[in-house]
């Protein structure tokens, strides 16, 4: 193009150019599906690390629980700061808050699990690994459900089903450990069983309430 020398008017700035002007002054949008993606994987792997403390792993499971839990909240954290920079998210900014919140209980019921049972001297036993073993079932199907939220909708609400159908049973579990447990003489044992099996119950439910809140995203077309 040949400008006049008496014309005002600049020649339009080359297409390279005004991407790079894009590049330095419009915000990178964030990685908020992978946030809580990171978010959900620090949860399986404390939830793996509590069904294997559920099984008598000890310490060293008690320690990775913690260490999970950790991770959760830091990539819990980002992804809070990455929703409050963001101009414009894949999924509803609330949907995503929401579903970051319940699942960061999940993994804190469990850990407060742990540290009451140290605290108290009980040790896991069979329904307690049967438990946990259907909760870790549990949270490897919300963690699916969020990879493909935006992918494949209709199949991340399907792992929602899998996550409600995989802690189902738990209260089932429940009433059977409950049972055994009333035949046991010593009171302090008794009360001490009854307070960490509901706490497997609550985290069941937390599993529960992250399942119902993926569906409702699911139908609101994220």
């Amino acid at each position: 193009m040949t400008v006049d020398p008496g014309d005002s008017r600049e020649a339009p700035a080359p297409r390279t150019a005004r991407r790079r002007w894009r590049r330095l002054f419009l915000p990178a949008v964030p990685d908020v599906l992978g946030l809580l993606a990171a978010q959900g994987q620090s949860s399986v792997a404390g939830m793996a690390a509590f069904a294997a403390w559920s099984h008598g792993g000890g310490t060293e499971a008690a320690a990775a629980v913690r260490a999970a839990r950790n991770e959760a909240y830091g990539a819990r954290r980002e992804l809070l700061a990455a929703l409050q920079a963001a101009l414009s998210t894949p999924v509803d900014q609330e949907n995503l808050y929401t579903l970051s919140e319940r699942v960061d209980r999940i993994l804190e019921v469990a850990r407060h699990a742990v540290r009451e049972a140290e605290v108290l001297g009980w040790t896991p036993d069979v329904h307690a690994g049967t438990m946990g073993d259907r909760l870790a079932e549990g949270t490897r199907a919300l963690l699916a459900g969020f990879e493909l939220l935006v992918k494949d909708p209709e199949e991340a609400g399907r792992r929602a089903d899998a996550a409600s159908d995989a802690v189902h049973h738990v209260e089932r579990d429940y009433r059977e450990a409950m049972a055994e447990l009333l035949q046991v003489d010593d009171l302090r044992t008794v009360l001490a069983g009854q307070d960490l099996y509901r706490r497997y119950l609550v985290v069941a439910e937390a599993i529960v309430a992250v399942a119902d809140r993926l569906w409702y995203v699911v139908l609101r077309g994220a």
